[in-house]
C-alpha cells in the first residue's frame, strides 16, 4: 500500500552508468541529472560522512576526506558498492523533489565493460544498486542508448522480456 502511495510521486528513470558520467533521465517529464560519479567521504569520530558528490567533490581530498569513483575499477564495473549506491541515492533524490521518498521503476543500463553480456553477479549489483536508490522495479538494459522521448518503460520493458 505505501509503495503504491510512494509511486504516485515517482517518475519512471533510465540510469546510464559510465566511469566518466552518470546520467539519470526522466521518461515522462525529461527532467536530467547529470554528473561525475565521484564521492567525497570524510572520516570523523562518528564515522564516515558524504561531504560532497559529483564534480563538487573533486577538489575536496584532504587528509581526512577521500575523494573516490566507485564506478572505476581495473576488473570489474563496480569497485565500490556502498559509495555507488549512495552516488545513485542522490540523483534519485535530485531528481523527486517530494516530500514522500520515490520509489521509480528504473532501467539500469550499464554503458562500459558490457562486452559479451552481463554476468548473473553484475546483473544482481546492478539490481542491488537501483532497490539501494529506492526502486521498486528494475530492468536491466544491455544494448544501445535509449531516447526517452521515443520509447516507454513498457517498451523498454517489453523488448527485455522478448529476449
Amino acid at each position: 500500500m505505501f509503495t503504491y502511495l510512494r509511486s504516485l510521486f515517482s517518475t519512471d528513470l533510465i540510469m546510464e552508468l559510465s566511469e566518466q558520467k552518470l546520467v539519470i533521465r526522466g521518461f515522462k517529464d525529461g527532467i536530467l541529472y547529470e554528473d561525475e560519479p565521484i564521492i567525497a567521504i570524510e572520516e570523523t569520530n562518528k564515522g564516515e560522512v558524504v561531504k560532497a558528490i559529483g564534480a563538487n567533490a573533486k577538489s575536496m581530498a584532504s587528509s581526512n576526506i577521500t575523494v573516490s569513483n566507485p564506478f572505476k575499477h581495473s576488473r570489474s564495473f563496480i569497485g565500490d558498492f556502498y559509495l555507488a549506491e549512495k552516488i545513485l541515492q542522490h540523483g534519485v533524490y535530485t531528481i523527486h523533489k517530494s516530500f514522500i521518498r520515490p520509489a521509480p521503476r528504473v532501467i539500469m543500463h550499464q554503458l562500459e565493460k558490457v562486452e559479451g553480456g552481463l554476468t548473473n553477479i553484475e546483473d544482481r549489483v546492478l539490481r542491488e544498486l537501483a532497490c539501494g536508490a529506492g526502486a521498486r522495479e528494475v530492468i536491466i538494459y544491455t544494448g544501445s542508448k535509449i531516447n526517452t522521448k521515443l520509447d516507454t518503460y513498457e517498451s523498454i520493458k517489453a523488448r527485455v522480456l522478448a529476449t
